[in-house]
């Protein structure tokens, strides 16, 4: 009888409670099932490309890096050199961040250049050089390229205005080069390679360089002699007389004198550079030039002036050069030639200034 009747009690009792849990839950469940407010997203913010820039940059620089130390641990199991140097002797100075003699360090230039030449009309090209240092092997190897060797040129700090491309130059070249000696005074090398008129010529040559310092004035006197498969034995002159204040300004007397075996006698020519930096980032200068043969009968094939704007556009490693000029050349009797060249400087590899840069 008591079981009977406790048990629709209990049953009353039970869905009181699970009425109670049911209403207590409701608002809990209404509320999962309501969807969340939607929250206003925040703008995404977008790199500089100027960053994304360095980022690129960077990466082919440790690839360059990365190349010449594999070539340089795969030499120096071969060609490694005995003797290491305690005291290696001071560095020279830097008169051109672009003359690979001058650089202490792995480095790749890449230049697209565009050029306008009266008569010629437009050209649009790349060239390249660099030098990889090659410490493993020894201190005092480089591996030096440059897709338009100018050594055959008689006129320094004249590019030719039609010299776009790896084969449109005079020819390029991809030598080792052993410095004998080194200092601030005298230098000398031995170097070994091949230069490229396009098919490849094995080349053997000796460099010697006799530096004199004064105050602001300094003249250098380098002497070349090489010896081709081609055109035999040749050699190159070259007296710099440069006077100037560094981040002022420049002035560069430049005379060169080449003869070869396969040439059709002695050519000379000279260069006056005259530079004025305007800041740390522009110089501005004007360039005047003449070259010709000296032997069998000497006359001055070309007569230039030219000005130039260098602009360094980004870093360290983005510069651009505007170069007009006129010419007068031998070949046109005379007659005036206008001419406008554009290049582009992208550097890669390793430099003073990028070692102190703040990523």
């Amino acid at each position: 009888m008591s079981r009977q009747a406790t048990t629709p009690i209990a049953r009353v009792c039970g869905g009181v409670l699970l009425g109670a849990v049911l209403a207590l839950g409701a608002p809990g469940a209404l509320r999962a099932e309501s969807p969340e407010p939607v929250r206003p997203s925040e703008p995404r913010r977008e790199r500089p490309i100027l960053d994304t820039l360095d980022d690129y940059h960077d990466y082919i620089s440790s690839r360059v890096l990365g190349f010449g130390a594999g070539m340089d641990g795969w030499l120096s199991k071969r060609l490694r050199d005995p003797k290491e140097r305690a005291d290696p002797p001071p560095a020279p100075p830097v008169y051109d961040r672009n003359n690979m003699d001058e650089i202490e360090a792995s480095r790749l230039i890449l230049s697209p250049i565009v050029t306008f030449r009266d008569g010629d009309g437009l050209r649009v090209g790349m060239q390249s050089r660099g030098k990889l240092h090659l410490p493993q092997v020894s201190e005092r190897l480089d591996l030096i390229f440059d897709s338009d060797d100018g050594e055959s040129r008689t006129t320094p700090g004249l590019a030719d205005v039609n010299d776009v491309g790896f084969r449109e130059g005079p020819s390029g070249s991809a030598k080792l080069r052993l410095r004998l000696y080194d200092d601030l005074k005298f230098r000398s090398s031995v170097e070994a390679g091949l230069k490229f008129k396009p098919e490849p010529v094995p080349r053997l040559g000796v460099r010697l360089r006799l530096s004199a310092h004064r105050d602001s004035f300094t003249a250098r006197w380098t002497q070349t002699f090489f010896w081709e498969t081609e055109d035999g034995f040749g050699q190159r002159s070259v007296i710099d007389l440069d006077q100037g204040e560094p981040g002022r300004y420049l002035r560069r007397l430049s005379t060169s004198i080449l003869w070869s075996e396969g040439s059709d006698g002695v050519r000379g020519g000279q260069t006056l550079q005259l530079y004025k930096y305007l800041s740390a980032r522009r110089v501005l200068g004007v360039k005047f030039g003449v070259d010709g043969p000296l032997e069998p009968s000497a006359h001055v094939e070309t007569y230039s002036v030219r000005a130039l704007w260098r602009q360094r556009l980004h870093r360290e490693w983005l510069f651009i050069e505007i170069e007009p000029g006129v010419e007068w050349p031998r070949e046109r009797d005379y007659d005036t030639t206008p001419l406008v060249r554009v290049k582009l400087d992208i550097i890669f590899g390793d430099w003073d200034e990028r070692k102190g840069r703040k990523k």
